[in-house]
């Protein structure tokens, strides 16, 4: 699924989780991207909020980590692109590009050509499917990724079921996935933030 975002070169770009925004009195939906994802996870992280995550692949954000379920504001990220659609080879792509520095490749009309981890290159059309699942986290106007919360997730969920886990385990699993790659997207910040100093 595709959302609009004005800064992507074609208009849209993938829908890595359905939003839902919970408040006391109302609520919004609306469809965020991975980076957009990862960074709200980020700093859910940073001011000390609850995050947990569900086996079929919600996650909650909740402002209080000592009162999570208390009214207030809170946000469910429901996953747009089901982890068990996955295929093998895109697993296998996910797995290479979790080791190296991950850059999107783009031609001059904003087409994809490929992604570029290190040694490895994921060419044109299963590059795109990666993005438009949104399984990768891209920065607006720069080349730099990294695999997003909702790809980490889908990952988890094949390894579990590689490993013959249990399914109670899927939840922490989960968790660790969306944490993780909010640390990716925390990083690039703070790394985009040093470089705008300099």
């Amino acid at each position: 699924m595709l959302t609009p975002r004005n800064h992507a070169p074609r208009g849209y770009e993938g829908a890595a989780f359905k939003e839902t925004i919970l408040t006391a009195s109302d609520y919004a939906t609306g469809y965020l991207t991975g980076w957009e994802a990862d960074l709200m996870l980020a700093r859910a992280v940073g001011r000390g909020g609850h995050i947990a995550a569900e086996p079929y692949g919600s996650l909650h954000i909740s402002a209080d980590a000592r009162r999570p379920r208390v009214a207030g504001r809170s946000v469910t990220l429901d996953l747009v692109a089901r982890p068990e659609k996955m295929s093998d080879r895109q697993y296998e792509d996910l797995k290479l590009l979790d080791h190296g520095r991950v850059r999107v490749v783009r031609d001059e009309r904003g087409f994809v050509t490929s992604i570029d981890a290190g040694f490895h290159r994921i060419p044109g059309r299963p590059a795109e499917l990666l993005l438009s699942r949104g399984w990768l986290s891209q920065v607006p106007h720069a080349d730099r990724a990294w695999i997003s919360a909702a790809g980490r997730m889908a990952m988890a969920r094949r390894w579990h079921q590689e490993q013959g886990l249990g399914a109670r385990l899927l939840k922490g699993l989960y968790l660790e996935a969306a944490l993780t790659a909010a640390a990716a997207g925390q990083a690039w910040k703070q790394a985009s933030s040093l470089a705008a100093s300099v």
